[in-house]
């Protein structure tokens, strides 16, 4: 472990809480029982703390799907394509908040950041993170080994897409945009350049514990070649995975597909009407719309 990644991560890593967070939390706990190891904080809202007319983003951390779960669907969903996503809604003096929320096991938080060949987890936790609950102190440790083994992932991923010596900006902004186009998504070309000013600090803080001993460092056509052929592949095989989670998201996530035209509408600004034939079946009907979209370049 580079034990200057470690730290810069560990001191970055908040640990925020106000009264909806925990009314979040207490009903995680109430869920999830003795198999919640975690809460995380993760996305715009964390950033902007604004809650209202928002929908949050946590990261739920189990032990195991077979102690989290008494559906042994949801169970088998988990492991074969993670993660499983749900809505929680929770109330507080007459003001509804809104929030989904992925599980995900330890181990397999562990491989996807790791092993996986795919960003959807890496990209998300490479980001800035807040640990909202965390059930005993060495969950911090091991969050921060999980966001630091992400890190170290996002940048192999990405260095060799960089021609020349490149700034900490531009590795970043490239990473993230590949990392969009790798999954189905409402982000405008701009969101990446947000994303990184936002807190580029962090971001660079990262890149310069990574390149500590290889500052030096200057990719070959030969790297740059193999790289793009990964995230095209990537991006490929994202999109595929992006209608799947899709699909599995229309057995556990309450009003799914008024969500996602709400998440669309938000970022293209054009609006969605959401049919009762297609809320009602949305594996069927929700195709001209994916299609209609894409082709329109609102999502990627």
């Amino acid at each position: 472990m580079n034990d200057q990644l470690y730290q810069h991560v560990y001191s970055n890593l908040q640990y925020q809480h106000d009264e909806v967070l925990e009314k979040f939390v207490e009903a995680l706990k109430a869920e999830y029982k003795k198999s919640l190891l975690g809460v995380v904080f993760y996305g715009s809202c964390m950033r902007t703390r604004e809650y209202k007319d928002a929908m949050l983003d946590f990261y739920v951390i189990v032990d195991e799907y077979n102690h989290a779960y008494n559906s042994r669907w949801y169970s088998i969903a988990n492991r074969v394509l993670p993660p499983n996503v749900f809505y929680l809604q929770v109330k507080i003096s007459g003001q509804h908040y809104h929030s989904k929320y992925a599980v995900i096991s330890m181990p397999g938080l562990y491989s996807a950041v790791n092993e996986s060949f795919h960003p959807y987890f890496w990209a998300r936790f490479t980001q800035p993170l807040s640990l909202v609950y965390f059930a005993d102190e060495n969950l911090k440790s091991r969050v921060t080994e999980i966001q630091c083994t992400a890190a170290t992932t996002f940048v192999n991923a990405v260095k060799d897409c960089i021609k020349e010596e490149f700034s900490s900006e531009a590795l970043w902004v490239k990473g993230l945009q590949l990392t969009y186009s790798a999954e189905l998504r409402t982000e405008t070309k701009q969101r990446a350049s947000v994303i990184y000013n936002s807190q580029s600090e962090f971001y660079d803080g990262i890149t310069a514990a990574i390149f500590s001993q290889k500052r030096d460092y200057i990719s070959t056509d030969k790297r740059r070649l193999l790289s793009t052929i990964k995230w095209k592949t990537r991006a490929f095989a994202g999109k595929i995975l992006s209608v799947l989670r899709l699909m599995k998201a229309t057995t556990t996530f309450t009003n799914g597909v008024d969500y996602i035209a709400w998440k669309i509408e938000r970022h293209t600004g054009e609006p969605v009407i959401v049919s009762d034939r297609l809320r009602k079946h949305p594996l069927i009907f929700c195709w001209p719309l994916l299609l209609k979209f894409y082709k329109q370049g609102k999502i990627r």
